[in-house]
C-alpha cells in the first residue's frame, strides 16, 4: 500500500511537470539550481555532508524509490552522514538536469545523478526535485524523489 501511494504521488507530480513543461524557469532559479547541483557533486567528492545538506530547506523531504522518506534538513544530513560512513567519498560524480518547469516560487527539475565511490560502489539515480524559493531569495530543495536507481 505504501508503495502504491508513493507511486501515485510520483506519477501525479511527473504528469503535472510534464504537462507544464513550458513553464519557463527564471534565471535566478536556474542559477540557484545549478549551484545546488554543483554542491551535491562537490559534497560527494569531498565527503562533505554539510555542503549538500545546505541545499535543503528546513522542512525538506527526501525519498528513495521504495517510498522511505527522511523529513527535515537535520535528519537528511544525518542520513547522508550514515551513507558516507558506509560508502566513503565519491571518486567521481555528475548531475544531468533533463528538464525543469517553474510555477511561481516552485521549480520542478528532473534528471539523473551518478556517483562512483572510493570503495567501488556505483549509483545512478533518476530524480525529480522540487526547488522552492526561500524568503531570502535563494532556492532550496523542498522535495526530492529518487525515482529509480541502478
Amino acid at each position: 500500500m505504501k508503495y502504491f501511494i508513493y507511486a501515485l504521488i510520483v506519477g501525479t507530480v511527473l504528469c503535472d511537470a510534464s504537462d507544464a513543461q513550458q513553464g519557463q524557469v527564471e534565471q535566478s532559479a536556474r542559477s540557484g539550481i545549478d549551484v545546488g547541483n554543483q554542491a551535491w557533486i562537490d559534497g560527494v567528492r569531498r565527503g562533505d555532508v554539510a555542503v549538500i545538506a545546505a541545499t535543503y530547506a528546513e522542512q525538506a523531504v527526501d525519498c528513495n524509490p521504495e517510498g522511505s522518506c527522511v523529513r527535515g534538513r537535520v535528519q537528511i544530513e544525518q542520513h547522508m552522514k550514515d551513507q558516507f560512513a558506509r560508502l566513503g567519498k565519491a571518486s567521481s560524480a555528475t548531475v544531468k538536469s533533463w528538464g525543469s518547469s517553474q510555477h511561481g516560487d516552485v521549480v520542478y527539475e528532473w534528471g539523473q545523478a551518478e556517483a562512483t565511490f572510493a570503495k567501488g560502489d556505483r549509483t545512478t539515480e533518476k530524480y525529480l526535485t522540487v526547488w522552492q524559493k526561500q524568503a531570502d531569495g535563494s532556492w532550496k530543495i523542498y522535495r526530492n524523489l529518487v525515482i529509480a536507481t541502478k
